[in-house]
Formats: C-alpha cells, structure tokens, sequence
C-alpha cells in the first residue's frame, strides 16, 4: 500500500515536502511564465533589432532587464502567501511585470500592441494574492492604459476617440476578469 505522505512521479514515489503544495506549484508556474515571456519578447525586439524593422536600442535594453529580473526572481524568490502586511516580494514582482510592459507599451514601435501582457501581473495578483493586491494591481494598469491614450491623443489628435475607448473597455475587462479569477482561486483553496 502507497505511503499518503509520498508524491508518485516518474522516477518513482518520494517524500511530499512544502514545496509540493498547490500555492507553490502555481507560483513556480507564474514565475515560470514570466521567464518565458521574458524570453519571447528579447528574441522578438532583438530579431527585430537586426532586421532593421523599427526596434529601438532602448526597448532592447528593457527586454533584457526584464529577462533578468523575473529569472532572479523565478531562482532566489520563494513561494509566499501574501499577508495583511507589506510584503517586498509581491511588490516587486508585480511591479517589474507592470513597469516593463507599461515602458514597452509607451515605447512601442511599429504596430505591436503589448496591451495583452497586462493581463500576466493582473492573473498573478489575482490568483495568488489578496483581493486588494489584485484590484489595485487591475487599478494600476487602467490607469497605465489611460495614461498612454492621454500621451498619445497629445501626439496625434485625429485619434483620441478610439485609443480612449479601447484603455477603458480593457481597464473594464481586466476589473470583470480580476473578480472571477479570485474568487475562482478563493473557491478551490
């Protein structure tokens, strides 16, 4: 009869330590993400780059402290629940995935919209944080998003309408998606 307290897996049954719980499987996969879309977006500016299709040296140089960041934190961070009180490594977590993709967003060139990738920091404090890490997570990119639709209606003022209206239907989104994907994550802890 198997042992409860072991984890079967291909290479046979072993100890379940705390580092097998379903708070830190989901946090390795997060910072696993974050790593893979790191990687994604230094490859993409950088194929640009030598292309000559329009990459900057600059957001060249922000894929690539981003790849950094989130590898560190994806090796020396560990699986914490958030608390009631202040916790650094949420912060900066969602912090550096709101700031990279914000400075890609704002330095965008061509026609690539990197809007979608908001939606990492947003799942991540919504599935793994508090109710009022999320929203204010949710909050942050809205504002971010409005933020980039006021820059631009002041670089180009023949299209304020619609880069308005779409910074305010993603901010609405992104609200709808922050509820259900927390109180989803609530109901099966």
């Amino acid at each position: 009869m198997a042992d409860p307290n072991a984890l079967a897996s291909w290479f046979g049954l072993r100890e379940l330590t705390p580092e097998d719980s379903a708070f830190s499987r989901l946090w390795r996969g997060f910072m696993t993400a974050r790593v893979m879309i790191a990687l994604v977006l230094l490859l993409m500016q950088g194929s640009a780059y030598l292309m000559g299709l329009g990459a900057s040296f600059l957001v060249l140089d922000l894929c690539f402290l981003y790849l950094v960041a989130t590898f560190a934190m994806r090796v020396l961070g560990s699986a914490k629940p958030p608390g009631r009180a202040f916790d650094p490594q949420w912060v900066t977590t969602i912090a550096v995935d709101v700031i990279a993709f914000s400075g890609l967003q704002f330095l965008q060139g061509g026609n690539i919209n990197y809007t979608p990738l908001f939606a990492l920091p947003v799942l991540l404090a919504a599935v793994l944080g508090t109710l009022t890490l999320a929203l204010g997570t949710t909050a942050t990119v809205t504002l971010l998003l409005l933020a980039d639709a006021w820059w631009m209606s002041l670089q180009l003022p023949t299209e304020t309408a619609p880069r308005f209206l779409q910074a305010a239907l993603t901010g609405s989104g992104l609200f709808i998606v922050t509820l259900l994907t927390h109180q989803l994550a609530a109901r099966l802890t």
